[in-house]
């Protein structure tokens, strides 16, 4: 029953195709869906830019199910002196499609018809100059397998004698291996022998080499893609001339569900967590506008004019401070020195320095502000003008809430 209703609704897949112009990438693709999807042979037309371009085809396998495929070509790439932007541009266009789907699960009511357009494999073509892999195709394979399942293939495999094309494969696999670009190496579960040995063996194939083609021929009653040549004819479909059957195995049957596992749970999961284990204040607003969610921005508010409020209130109680020192007047420090000093001593601090008989007293020739002579005792001290009694100085608790 289950089995049924998966057939009935289909999957979908998303494919992009990169590699540089005039690799048969859109010929791969019609050969792929076995129709038009690209009319005419556009890798004549070289283009000076590179553009991102989306279509989708709804195929149908043997036994009924559908599969809606979107295919993302990539025109023009390669094609100028610098291309960095152009693994940019590719970069960016998958990440974006990550943030939209981080966007929506940020939702509190989801869109039911949303589409999921994220990208689940990524082939790569390479063209077989018998020195390995670019420069420009090591950049761009190492920064798409942290973003999708990338398969290496090698264009136009029909022009190669079989010794050339063993040569580019170990070519190939050496740069991958050298320079650590984790490409889709097709993993699998020990415990299940029968997809160990079928891992194995497409593992011996890869990178896989591809012959594509628009033209038709009928062979034993049937239409079938062929190249014609003068010394003879390349069936596409056979697996002695190329490795395309195996390819279009992997993609629509055996790894299909597996390709879209590991999107989901592996790669996105791992940019989930790096985007949102971002600092907000610092990369917060690097997030496209969508995704940036109205509860997180009515928080960030809420918590400015909080902090705001306590910095005013702090400075309220300085100035508070500040203003009562100032109008503690010369009459207000006298009582709290009078407050504090022994008995009898009162007296001898706001009388005139000089006794009745003339003579000076040890004090100051000012009269109440000079200094406080005690009798002799170890607790002597002296206070000074300006200079508050233990326990009352106003500039202490001023320091002490300014710290």
């Amino acid at each position: 029953m289950r089995r049924k209703k998966i057939v009935k609704k289909g999957f979908r897949l998303c494919l992009m195709v990169c590699g540089h112009s005039g690799t048969g990438k859109s010929t791969f693709v019609n050969t792929l869906c076995d129709g038009e999807v690209y009319p005419g042979d556009d890798d004549s037309e070289l283009q000076a830019t590179m553009d991102i371009c989306t279509k989708s085809v709804d195929l149908s396998e043997p036994d009924g199910t559908t599969i809606t495929l979107s295919v993302v070509d990539t025109p023009g790439f390669g094609n100028s002196i610098d291309n960095s932007k152009c693994c940019l541009k590719i970069i960016e266009y998958l990440k974006n499609q990550f943030d939209e789907i981080l966007a929506e699960e940020s939702r509190v009511k989801r869109n039911p018809r949303f589409v999921d357009n994220r990208v689940h494999v990524a082939i790569y073509f390479i063209s077989a100059t018998g020195h390995g892999l670019r420069e420009l195709d090591v950049e761009l394979m190492t920064c798409l397998s942290s973003l999708v399942n990338v398969i290496p293939v090698i264009s136009k495999a029909d022009t190669l004698t079989p010794n050339e094309l063993e040569h580019n494969k170990a070519l190939i696999m050496r740069d991958i291996r050298d320079y650590n670009i984790p490409i889709y190496y097709f993993p699998c579960e020990p415990e299940d022998e029968e997809a160990v040995e079928e891992c194995i063996v497409l593992r011996e194939l890869v990178p896989f080499a591809i012959v594509g083609s628009n033209a038709l021929a009928r062979e034993e009653g049937e239409y079938v893609r062929v190249r014609e040549y003068p010394w003879g004819t390349v069936k596409v479909e056979d697996t002695d001339h190329s490795d395309f059957v195996a390819l279009r195995s992997v993609l629509f049957g055996s790894h299909l569900q597996e390709l879209r596992d590991i999107t989901h749970e592996v790669l996105y999961e791992k940019y989930r967590t790096e985007k949102l284990s971002q600092e907000p204040a610092s990369n917060y607003d690097e997030i496209s506008p969508t995704l940036q969610p109205t509860g997180n921005n009515v928080y960030t508010k809420t918590q400015q004019l909080r902090d705001k409020g306590k910095t005013m209130g702090m400075e309220r109680r300085v100035r508070e401070l500040l203003l009562r020192e100032a109008n503690l007047t010369q009459g207000e420090q006298r009582e709290q020195l009078r407050g504090v000093l022994p008995r009898g001593m009162e007296n001898s601090t706001h009388r005139n320095s000089r006794d009745p008989s003339g003579n000076s007293n040890n004090g100051d020739s000012r009269g109440g502000r000079g200094k406080i002579v005690g009798d002799g005792s170890p607790d002597e001290r002296q206070i000074r003008p300006g200079e508050y009694p233990d326990g009352d100085n106003e500039r202490t608790k001023v320091s002490e809430v300014v710290n």
